[in-house]
């Protein structure tokens, strides 16, 4: 229920917890009440007057302040944990309010925040406790920097004036004490920051942790806890050398700091690891974009992505004889078997390689039951427009992400489809190209106009003038 206004901006219920605050405050050691939960239902009170005025007759009540959600925003683009808003509505209608209580001092009303947030980490095991002390220690910071803005403002202002009547003055007793509450607020911020840093570690917000920590060594270079908990949250961020960086920072204030000395150890190990392992992407992106532009530019050989089963399979290039070798697929389509070729040279002659696979003196093909398959009754042919053909920048890529990743033969289905897709031919442009001779080389076929390189080299091999010949060159056969 909406209490009324008597005119002067303030509810009733508001006065009369004002009250209730001034003449409970001394018993309860010069503390306030202040906090979240009681404050919960003025909040209320004031979106339910707001929601009157502008959505009169809706009787939908707006409870989501019970859980404090409001005061919680999801994480930047994935990347962080949920974090407290500070430029919620809500939040600012907390702040004023405890800036409205003229009880206390902003240094104690500050200190208070401070020590409810220390009491909610006492439970930092479950989630609820380290949201309450992130938002009692964030209502605290606001204060405190709200104070320091002003004094700022205020200083500048008398310094102009001064300035203006050339006038000199000592410094007065007030002026020492209002530098004095001033260092003591600049403490006080210092300490919430690195108390909020601390609460941010445990709720796994480590990039919150880092800036947390960083503004609390602005105001104190010497907080030791400050220098730790900003070097784990980096070494969870798996940024080892800026975790290395405030492990360096923090053992010259303290040299013997154990923790430090500790965390250092393992951060210099990892960066040293993570730093070879750049330097060798690093060879092998150098070595990608040599090798593209070897096949395409030199050897004039276009290169897709696979159609088949049998995935990406990059060639391995000789320096010295100036030559490639080839994963080659030998396909018989009649019986959906296949024989490989690892290392199909170049510059090696099919008719070399037939002699080996139809070898009269080899165990006879299993597959091959009427015997039809044999060193002068085959045929090879080879497809041409099967895909696509990268540009020498992605084939670089492609060569470096087989070759420094995870996967370096084979790929994996979806990604398979997604390459496809991207290359896919006009099926009536694919045609199955007779090997014009068993002396041609696998470069004289890697260089027709037509033919890419889908995946690897693939030769498909038929019986001369059979009845399955005719089918596969009708079309009537596909994979």
């Amino acid at each position: 229920m909406t209490t009324g206004d008597d005119g002067d901006g303030e509810s009733q219920r508001q006065r009369q917890r004002r009250q209730q605050k001034r003449e409970g405050s001394s018993n309860n050691d010069g503390g306030s009440n202040f906090n979240f939960d009681e404050l919960a239902e003025a909040i209320q009170e004031m979106r339910e007057k707001k929601k009157d005025e502008e959505e009169e007759g809706d009787d939908e009540n707006d409870n989501s302040w019970q859980n404090h959600p409001a005061f919680w925003t999801k994480g930047e683009n994935g990347n962080m944990e949920d974090w407290f808003d500070e430029n919620s509505d809500e939040f600012q209608a907390l702040k004023a309010l405890l800036l409205d209580d003229g009880d206390l001092t902003t240094k104690e009303k500050a200190e208070m925040q401070k020590q409810k947030g220390n009491g909610q980490l006492k439970y930092k095991m479950q989630k609820m406790y380290i949201r309450k002390a992130v938002e009692e220690y964030t209502l605290g910071i606001a204060l405190c920097e709200d104070a320091l803005r002003c004094e700022k403002n205020s200083s500048g202002a008398e310094e102009g004036e001064k300035e203006k009547d050339e006038a000199t003055t000592t410094t007065t007793s007030d002026e020492k004490k209002e530098e004095i509450e001033r260092r003591e607020i600049r403490t006080l911020l210092s300490q919430l920051y690195n108390n909020r840093a601390f609460a941010a570690l445990n709720i796994g917000n480590n990039k919150r942790c880092v800036e947390d920590a960083e503004k609390c060594l602005e105001l104190d270079e010497t907080n030791i806890k400050a220098y730790f908990r900003a070097a784990t949250a980096c070494k969870n961020l798996f940024d080892y050398e800026r975790c290395l960086k405030f492990c360096k920072r923090g053992l010259e204030v303290e040299k013997d700091a154990p923790e430090l000395k500790t965390l250092k150890k393992v951060a210099k190990k990892r960066y040293e690891a993570e730093k070879a392992e750049n330097e060798r992407r690093l060879e092998i992106n150098r070595g990608s974009e040599v090798l593209a532009k070897t096949l395409t530019q030199t050897k004039k050989i276009k290169w897709g992505p696979p159609r088949l089963h049998t995935g990406q399979r990059l060639p391995e290039y000789d320096e010295q004889a100036k030559e490639f070798a080839f994963f080659t697929l030998i396909v018989y389509p009649e019986f959906d078997q296949t024989d490989v070729i690892q290392q199909f040279r170049e510059h090696d002659s099919f008719k070399a390689h037939l002699d080996v696979l139809f070898d009269p003196n080899g165990p006879p093909l299993p597959w091959d039951e009427k015997n039809e398959y044999d060193r002068n009754s085959v045929r090879l042919y080879y497809e041409t427009n099967a895909v696509k053909p990268y540009e020498e920048k992605a084939l670089a890529m492609k060569i470096a992400e087989y070759a420094g990743g995870d996967v370096k033969e084979t790929m994996m289905q979806s990604e398979l489809e997604l390459n496809l897709e991207a290359h896919r031919t006009d099926p009536r442009d694919r045609k199955f190209v007779q090997l014009k001779s068993e002396n041609w080389t696998l470069a004289d076929v890697l260089k027709e106009k037509d033919y890419v390189v889908s995946g690897h080299p693939t030769l498909f091999c038929v019986v001369k003038d059979s009845a399955f010949e005719k089918k596969f060159l009708d079309g009537q056969w596909t994979y």
